[in-house]
């Protein structure tokens, strides 16, 4: 296995795991079995758990922008990006298995690298600035029913797909994100 895959390997599983048991969930152990490498070989590639930690939260970031910037460049209607935006979050739940990194991450905010944390501001501003774009376009458009603050609508979406997911993932039941959303997407518009 060449450097870059097995940090690639690495990174991939570590993200697996933060998915599904949270950031305290596993241990360099845990990675040193599932890759199939000495613990020494993983501290080579992130000396920290930290680093390792901040890092798939930087690549996870990425990979959500490009998927969002996605949603934009299709040309579909700001409703349909948004609805795209629901499912990318819904998608997430896996069965109502794991989470979003940033939801799987704020529960233990707290006990993380500040590194990581800028990580994860980092994300949400990026995130709630895509999500005001698209609510100041449907305030152009009227593709929204009753929207009066993009700033707020977007503020009040990301809570809403992130607290579904909590549910959901609580609930072991992704029915329980559907229920969550269902208004926000009645509200959603083709016009």
């Amino acid at each position: 296995m060449t450097k870059k895959d097995t940090k690639t390997k690495l990174m991939d599983v570590a993200e697996h795991l933060v998915r599904h048991k949270g950031a305290d969930g596993f241990s360099y152990s845990d990675l040193s079995n599932v890759v199939g490498i000495r613990k020494a070989s993983i501290h080579h590639h992130f000396p920290a758990k930290a680093d390792l930690l901040t890092a798939i939260m930087q690549r996870y970031d990425q990979r959500v922008m490009d998927t969002l910037e996605g949603y934009t460049a299709n040309g579909s209607s700001t409703a349909q990006q948004l609805r795209d935006f629901v499912s990318f979050y819904r998608d997430a739940l896996q069965g109502g298995d794991t989470l979003c990194m940033c939801v799987a991450y704020t529960v233990t905010k707290s006990e993380l690298a500040e590194g990581t944390q800028q990580a994860i501001g980092h994300f949400r501003k990026r995130v709630l600035s895509w999500l005001q774009q698209r609510f100041e376009e449907a305030l152009k458009t009227g593709s929204i029913k009753n929207l009066e603050d993009p700033a707020l609508e977007a503020a009040s979406t990301l809570a809403l797909v992130e607290g579904a997911q909590i549910s959901a993932r609580l609930n072991e039941n992704p029915e329980s994100f559907d229920l969550a959303v269902q208004m926000f997407l009645a509200r959603l518009s083709d016009t």
